[in-house]
């Protein structure tokens, strides 16, 4: 083979190599995240923030319903999304975000080229899943509570989501019979909308919640002595539209017969 013909294969195996190098550090950077959150060094591509009210424990049937839609929620989000969880609770101690993660790789998305697929699952499972669950787990092993505040238990939640106001898309997802009881509104009191705007409270809104998607799953409270269940379902169409979010919900029943 003649002096040139080498040095064309010379050129292409270093201009091989070099693009290897490059296609490797490319992926690298990709692949990086936060060692906290586990989320893009660029952010998160989006949120899920779950509120689950469990001031009124839900029966194991329900119990079973939920894990099986937020197993089934996380399966299908795409890589880098926030989901952040919290509880309703008489205890402000409680509020916030009881977990706040991104979801990172999986094994299956993984390139084996150069990636080991087995430690990207366990990195998945040991970091995101298992401690999830774990979270899960001890929210509902809550007991029986006088008190339900559901708007302030959400503020503290969106409020210490990591990035929640800059991120896009949002959403809101919400496990409730949606019966706010507290000193600033109790529908056991006969208190709706009219009453949250004479006392001024509205203006307490914090209005974060702009172009939020809202799916609320529904504990049914068939035995609550609230009078007109519709001034609920009139309170939080006005509380959400206060709050900027998208319509319409997407409203699931949570129940057990």
């Amino acid at each position: 083979m003649s002096t040139i013909g080498w040095g064309v294969i010379i050129v292409l195996v270093v201009a091989l190599v070099i693009g290897g190098f490059w296609l490797a550090d490319r992926q690298k950077k990709a692949n990086a995240t936060d060692a906290v959150t586990l989320c893009p060094v660029e952010g998160p591509n989006g949120a899920m923030v779950a509120l689950l009210d469990l001031t009124d424990p839900l029966t194991r049937s329900q119990a079973k319903q939920l894990q099986t839609w937020l197993g089934d929620e996380i399966a299908s989000s795409p890589r880098g999304v926030m989901l952040s969880v919290g509880v309703v609770s008489e205890d402000s101690s409680d509020w916030g975000a009881r977990f706040a993660k991104c979801k990172p790789q999986t094994a299956e998305d993984a390139n084996p080229l150069i990636q080991n697929p087995s430690i990207v699952g366990e990195t998945y499972n040991d970091e995101f899943l298992v401690p999830l669950h774990e979270t899960l787990k001890k929210m509902m092993q809550s007991e029986t509570q006088d008190t339900s505040p559901i708007m302030e238990s959400l503020q503290a939640l969106v409020s210490e989501t990591p990035n929640f106001t800059a991120t896009r898309p949002r959403r809101l997802v919400i496990v409730s019979d949606m019966l706010q009881n507290s000193d600033v509104l109790s529908f056991y009191r006969a208190e709706g909308w009219e009453y949250f705007t004479e006392t001024r409270a509205h203006e307490r809104l914090a209005g974060n919640l702009t172009d939020v998607e809202v799916t609320l799953l529904r504990i049914p409270r068939t035995s609550a002595n609230i009078g007109d269940p519709r001034e609920v379902d009139t309170f939080w169409a006005r509380y959400f539209d206060s709050q900027g979010t998208s319509a319409p919900f997407d409203i699931h029943n949570l129940g057990d017969l």
